[in-house]
Parts: C-alpha cells; structure tokens; sequence
C-alpha cells in the first residue's frame, strides 16, 4: 500500500489503494469468521435431556430400604418368563438434602421403623439415561405404610456381585445430573453438587465408556458407610476409585476400598504411576 496515502475516519471515502486493501482481506476474513462461528456451535456441549417434573406430583408405591441409600423398591410385574421384574428408585429431599433425615424424623414421629415396609410416597420425578429418582419434600409426601409379608420377594434386593474393578469418572450428585439443572455435572456446578452431597444427596460416580455410553455407580464405603463428606474435595473431578461393586436392581453400587483413597486423575499419574495419593482433608501430594 503506498505508504503517502493517509486515511481518517470522518473523511467522505478512503483512498482508492487503503481500500483495495481492506477489501481484500475482507473478502478472506468474513468467510473465516463464519467458519470458525460455526465450528465452536458445532463443538458446543448438546443440552442433557434429563427431566425434572416441576410442578406435577406423583404417587409411587414400593418397599423402602435405607441401605445402600434410602429407596424405593417397585414391583413393575411380571415379564414373559414369569420373572417379578423390580425398579430400584433412589429417595432425595427437597432442596439441598437427602431423604433420609426427612425418613427418620418420619419414623420418630411415628414410633416405627420404615424399613421393609410397603409405603406411599408422593414427590417429583426426576430421570434421564434410563435411571429415575423421587423427590420428596415434607411429612405430607408420606400417604401409607404397610407392613410386607415376611420373606415377600420384593423384601429386599437381590445383590449380584460383579466383581471389583477400578474405574474412572467424575462424582456428581444426582439430584442435578438426572433433571433439576442443566448442566448437573462439570466445573460450572461444582460448588452446588458439593452443597447438595453435603446436604445428605447421596453421590453417584458418572463413567464414559470408550463409546460415550455412559454408567452411574451409587457411592458408598466400604461397609456400605456414606462417602458425602469424604467425597467434597473430588467433585466434579477426573477421579479414579477402586472398589467392589453390586448390581441392585437397575442400580449399581461401588462399594469403595477406602473413604480416603479416591485418587484425581492427572497427566503424571496416569504416565509416572501411582505417586499421587489422596488424605483425609482433599489434598495430594
């Protein structure tokens, strides 16, 4: 461009060689922007299709359990084969909290123990990638209670040991991740999964196969303890946890070797070994 051509805003046309130059590389520049526009869209996260049913109340009738996490266990009938097929459906609170406090303060009240027993419950569904939950929210959500015959096959769960194995995902907690917030997993709602497994949810370990489908593991310790406090410094975090796990139902438990030894996954421990080891309090060295 000559360099004696000299161009100001406010005047009426550039000259004829500085706008030969921006043209030119307009005519490059706008193409490129649109390209990359549209490649970052493209790249962009696709919204879960979780499903929170705000505002639309359902009643559901199984057997509680307080272990591995409180639960209802629901007849859903009979299949081809004559086979009593279950549903295990996780219970939360309202809120930042889990239904088991809301349980026990159930069972105070009352002077009864809930477990094994055929209850009522009414709440708010909340499911997506094949696993449903049940808010509920006061004393109100329980409408029966009934004693089950003894020895019924919907009494309990019948666990089937798949093993121990060492697995690789992030912990969130699944009131969000399964229908109250898009999105309920990742960086962006750390700090709410942390309040609401702090608050008694219990914690689910989310874990992608090489094809993207993805497995939800239930979270508990060793002896079927709850991890809630142990697991806050690894939410939302690459983690790696070895431990025994259990199929109830449609829901599998991963019974973790050890509260404290949830290990963060990193560039050196997965090249350098396993160097890195996690304490009490969160921290690694």
């Amino acid at each position: 461009m000559d360099q004696n051509e000299f161009y100001i805003g406010w005047m009426a046309k550039a000259p004829a060689l500085f706008a030969s130059f921006i043209r030119r590389y307009l005519l490059w520049l706008i193409p490129l922007l649109l390209l990359t526009a549209a490649g970052l869209a493209l790249l962009q996260k696709k919204a879960s299709s979780a499903t929170f049913e705000f505002g639309r109340i359902t009643n559901l009738t199984g057997v509680y359990h307080s272990l591995p996490v409180p639960l209802l266990r629901i007849n859903q009938g009979v299949d081809a084969s004559g086979t009593t097929l279950f549903q295990t459906i996780p219970l939360v609170g309202f809120g930042k909290s889990g239904a088991g406090g809301m349980i026990g303060e159930l069972e105070r009240k009352m002077n009864i123990s809930l477990e094994g027993m055929l209850l009522t419950l009414q709440g708010t569904l909340l499911y997506n990638d094949g696993k449903t939950l049940l808010q509920i929210e006061n004393s109100d959500s329980l409408l029966r209670a009934t004693t089950i015959p003894s020895g019924s096959d919907a009494s309990a769960p019948q666990p089937i040991d798949l093993g121990t194995a060492t697995v690789k995902g992030e912990i969130a907690d699944p009131k969000c991740f399964f229908g109250v917030m898009k999105p309920g997993e990742g960086k962006p709602h750390r700090d709410c999964a942390i309040r609401c497994i702090l608050g008694g949810i219990p914690p689910v370990l989310v874990v992608h196969n090489s094809r993207g489908r993805a497995n939800y593991y239930l979270l508990v310790g060793p002896n079927g303890e709850r991890m809630n406090t142990a697991v806050q410094d690894f939410v939302a975090e690459p983690v790696t946890i070895s431990g025994k796990r259990i199929l109830y139902d449609d829901w599998i438990i991963l019974y973790a070797q050890d509260t404290t030894a949830i290990r963060r996954n990193s560039y050196l421990a997965e090249h350098f070994g396993n160097s890195i080891v996690s304490c009490k309090d969160g921290c690694t060295k």
